[in-house]
């Protein structure tokens, strides 16, 4: 396993501390996250504990805005601010998970890494899904050498029975791709129980097209894919499997998946 990335440190001050609940750490200025991301802080007692990044900010010297203003001439757009600005980027991360469920706050100057796709899974808790149905994917540190894509599971037996048998797709209508989203679980659906061998354990579909022509063609193969979303659909299997593979590592990790199913025909 690739040793994880150190990306900053924890700050914790008189005004700003740490809780139990969040925490902030310092970054690089080039170093690129967004909101959602998943980041790793190494504690002091060896285990380790997992927040979601929910703002990046940067911050100077300056005192105020009007400190600035002033540096730029009173406001000339086109001077070069003679006064160098000490700066820095800092994120507030949601605390979400811990390897040994120990809460107390993270301390100052501990180490923050980026997170990979086996931590990634339990911090966010879908590693405890039952009865997994793959519903989509996340992507980690988008944009970036180091991004991670893993594949998102939802209950079966809530979409499907025993335990309830309702989904709700929105949007704006013809922009929101909702029918597009309702191919793909179905195709899902259908590869997740064509490989169970349990007759009382399988689905039938019933379909209502108000759709026209559009969905007189759903058991062809979409031509219309560009080679970007392919390879997007064949790396969602494969997270799949690799994930599958961690039972044998973390007991508590119970993905499965159909290792027949071909994502890429999803019209």
């Amino acid at each position: 396993m690739a040793k994880n990335k150190l990306i900053g440190r924890v700050l914790a001050t008189e005004k700003n501390p740490t809780t139990i609940d969040e925490f902030c750490f310092w970054t690089n200025s080039d170093t690129k996250l967004n909101a959602f991301d998943i980041v790793k802080v190494e504690r002091e007692d060896g285990t380790n504990t997992f927040g979601v990044i929910e703002s990046i900010s940067h911050i100077t010297d300056a005192t105020s805005f009007l400190t600035n203003f002033i540096s730029s001439d009173f406001g000339d757009v086109d001077i070069s601010e003679p006064t160098f600005r000490v700066g820095m980027n800092y994120a507030r991360a949601k605390v979400s998970y811990n390897t040994k469920g120990d809460y107390t706050p993270v301390h100052n100057n501990s180490k923050v890494y980026l997170a990979n796709l086996e931590e990634i899974t339990f911090a966010l808790g879908l590693d405890k899904v039952e009865n997994p149905l793959v519903c989509g994917s996340l992507k980690m540190y988008e944009g970036t050498e180091d991004e991670v894509t893993l594949p998102v599971n939802l209950n079966a037996k809530f979409l499907l029975g025993s335990e309830g048998a309702h989904l709700n797709i929105s949007g704006i209508s013809g922009l929101a791709a909702k029918t597009s989203y309702a191919m793909f679980l179905m195709k899902s659906i259908q590869d997740t129980y064509s490989a169970k061998t349990d007759e009382d354990d399988s689905v039938a579909f019933v379909l209502f097209n108000v759709k026209g022509r559009d969905l007189m063609a759903i058991d062809c193969p979409n031509e219309d894919l560009d080679d970007k979303t392919i390879a997007a659909y064949k790396e969602l299997r494969s997270c799949v499997h690799r994930l599958a593979n961690l039972r044998n590592k973390v007991c508590r990790c119970e993905i499965v998946t159909n290792a027949s199913s071909d994502a890429v025909q999803i019209s």
